[in-house]
């Protein structure tokens, strides 16, 4: 019973984090649209960022589409199933959804990445960084790819690292990439703060704590949300499946928080 009401609980609490997702991207539209419209400067970083969120919106959409539609499956058309629903949801795994994750995690990273290899596009450490990020992204591509091979399989296995439970080590890959990345981003940052306040006076150093505020507050979203699922799982307690529905949904939020303070211009 505990398991199918955590499973149960997790998919309202992805359709409450939908209904911020929504909100988000149309607050992001609404910045960016009049400044496309006026051909502003950064008019083809506008139209990045533009289509960048309707795409992680209709990644979003479709992904509560499909929890919406494996927690019917579960809890109403396979109710007597060995194990309780939870047991169906977690052994019928809808691959669609399991693209629609990854898709959204991946252009999150990739956004996270770029944005740490552009603040230290000056520097003599840029190659480092861009090879450091380019191995990190491909990781998780392929962790996330051989993931998503073993939940399509008709048989699942249940037990063991090649099973079911291989998203633990694709998550743990993407926490890993979301500390690190936004860590470096905010140690460059306070870096640039420092030279600047020395050069032109405290003052005018400023900005730059309030962009590492801001990456700081990004990443902690989903951190803070994937040890909330790893927590659990480690330990082998159900509320790990609650917290799962969430983390794709968590993620495009944390990308939007970033582009809705660029689309503000409180951020880069």
């Amino acid at each position: 019973i505990y398991a199918e009401a955590t499973w149960l609980h997790g998919a309202i609490v992805a359709a409450i984090f939908y209904g911020v997702m929504v909100a988000m991207s149309y607050m992001c539209w609404r910045f960016l649209w009049p400044r496309i419209r006026s051909h502003a400067t950064g008019y083809r970083a506008n139209i990045f960022f533009f289509c960048y969120v309707t795409l992680l919106f209709v990644l979003g959409t479709i992904g509560m589409a499909f929890t919406a539609e494996e927690t019917q499956n579960a809890f109403i058309y396979h109710r007597l199933y060995p194990g309780g629903p939870s047991a169906f949801a977690s052994t019928n795994f809808s691959p669609p959804l399991g693209v629609v994750f990854l898709l959204s995690n991946w252009l999150a990273d990739l956004l996270m990445i770029w944005r740490c290899v552009v603040v230290y596009r000056d520097t003599r450490l840029h190659y480092v960084i861009l090879g450091l990020g380019s191995m990190m992204y491909i990781t998780s591509m392929v962790t996330g790819t051989l993931w998503l091979v073993i939940m399509s399989r008709p048989t699942k296995v249940t037990s063991g690292w090649m099973s079911i439970h291989f998203l633990f080590p694709y998550t743990c890959v993407a926490l890993a990439i979301n500390i690190t990345i936004s860590l470096l981003t905010v140690l460059r940052l306070l870096y640039h703060r420092r030279q600047i306040s020395k050069t032109l006076g405290p003052g005018h150093g400023a900005i730059y704590a309030s962009f590492a505020a801001i990456i700081i507050e990004s990443a902690s979203v989903y951190s803070i949300c994937s040890l909330l699922y790893l927590i659990p799982f480690v330990v082998h307690n159900p509320l790990s499946d609650a917290f799962f529905q969430i983390l794709g949904l968590v993620q495009i939020i944390a990308s939007l928080l970033i582009i809705y303070r660029v689309a503000e211009g409180k951020a880069w």
